[in-house]
């Protein structure tokens, strides 16, 4: 009788293998043999050197099962577009050489190095400012920044292609100004795109996936500079430069979009939990991640809005200004229970949350399901009552297990919150 040692499989999509002992050599212990299992499923390793050799350069390691579910579709929309992004950019590198005076007689060198450096001097300050003025929101709305960092990056080249040869006189501004928008896109993107690499590296193989993907990108690049340098060479007109640049660019606007919407975070941000909580709110139904994802406007604005703003970590000079007397700060803290780790009161078109010190990411979470719950009440007092707090309390506990088992986030969140804290136990 046959004897079987190993059942081995590459993955899960990888065929399966036998390690056996046929029965006419169960006598000779050396004798094992491998056996492939003929199997119905899509087989990942069953292929040609080539294919292998292309998948160990380009996908991580242990693709599929090393990725998210989503990571196949963002990449082949990211691919399209960083190919048309290259296209553009050859094409506004030579209206920039051009604009900068490369070939004319008129222009000496200093003065083209000059340009230079006063663009290139922009755009590291652009880059500064922008990281202290939004560098804290890249992470809240990373798909959002990520499309918005491209559509400005459109911008930028295309008033290098048509505004700058339009104004040579003052070409050294325009270029210290788009610069300094690609300075920009360079912060946003750059930042928005790691968030989105950590959410594709599922094994905590953050470098391994972030390597591939700088590798795809870099054979694109090339890919796309030979065919821009064949597009330049071919152009003749300035009509046919600026109708190969405009349907290049919508394409490359269009493949983001789609790259963007394809990705599906499964971490609470503010747009993601009210549009969660709007739904469960009115109906008990939890919305799944996908779903969730489908319906986040990834352009401007929000699905759904609230009546009032929500601002987590607020200073206790606030809600102390506003109530004035001990005896109502007092009415605010006995409309929670002593182990809550949050306190919230409504101050002038204002739901503020004050967290303790000891408050975790799940109380973020439920200080705001409190909240959203709150201004749903028609008629409402400026404070928690304890007899709304159990029901809420009732609510927030069904929400949260109904969360957890549709396969969201709850250790961790992505909505802002300021960084005070407070201590009402004393």
């Amino acid at each position: 009788m046959m004897k079987v040692h190993f059942r081995e499989q590459y993955g899960t999509k990888g065929n399966e293998i036998l390690y056996v002992t046929p029965a006419d050599s169960i006598s000779d212990q050396s004798s094992i043999v491998r056996v492939p299992l003929k199997s119905d499923k899509i087989i990942i390793k069953e292929k040609n050197g080539l294919i292998r050799l292309f998948q160990q350069i380009f996908l991580p390691h242990g693709y599929p099962d090393s990725v998210s579910e989503d990571y196949v579709e963002y990449q082949i929309w990211d691919t399209v577009q960083a190919f048309c992004s290259t296209i553009t950019g050859t094409l506004t590198t030579h209206a920039i050489l051009k604009g900068v005076g490369v070939g004319s007689d008129a222009v000496n060198p200093l003065s083209a190095t000059v340009t230079w450096v006063l663009k290139d001097g922009s755009g590291h300050l652009g880059k500064i400012l922008f990281a202290w003025w939004k560098g804290s929101e890249l992470d809240l709305d990373s798909k959002k920044w990520r499309l918005r960092a491209d559509v400005l990056n459109d911008i930028a080249m295309g008033v290098e292609i048509f505004v700058l040869p339009l104004f040579p006189d003052i070409s050294t501004y325009i270029l210290c100004a788009t610069t300094t928008m690609k300075a920009i896109v360079g912060v946003a993107g750059g930042a928005t795109r790691s968030a989105l690499t950590q959410h594709h590296a599922i094994r905590g193989n953050l470098a391994d996936v972030a390597s591939k993907d700088s590798a795809q990108e870099t054979c694109v690049n090339l890919i796309a500079s030979f065919v821009g340098l064949f597009l330049l060479s071919a152009i003749h007109t300035p009509t046919v430069l600026y109708s190969i640049f405009t349907i290049v660019t919508f394409m490359h606007m269009y493949a983001n979009l789609r790259a963007v919407k394809s990705v599906c975070l499964r971490t609470f941000n503010e747009s993601r939990l009210l549009i969660t909580l709007e739904e469960y709110l009115k109906s008990g139904r939890m919305l799944p991640p996908r779903e969730v994802n489908k319906l986040e406007r990834v352009t401007i604005g929000q699905t759904v809005s609230l009546s009032h703003r929500v601002s987590i970590g607020l200073s206790a000079k606030h809600l102390v200004d506003h109530y004035k007397t001990s005896h109502e700060v007092e009415n605010v803290l006995t409309g929670f229970d002593h182990t809550d780790r949050f306190i919230i009161a409504e101050t002038s078109r204002m739901i503020g949350i004050y967290l303790h010190f000891d408050a975790r990411p799940q109380d973020v979470l439920k200080a705001y399901f409190y909240a959203v719950s709150y201004l749903q009440e028609e008629d409402r007092s400026h404070h928690m009552h304890q007899q709304k707090y159990w029901e809420i309390q009732q609510k927030w506990n069904d929400f949260y297990s109904l969360a957890q088992s549709e396969g969201w986030i709850t250790a961790s969140h992505l909505i802002f919150v300021d960084e005070f804290r407070l201590d009402w136990r004393i």
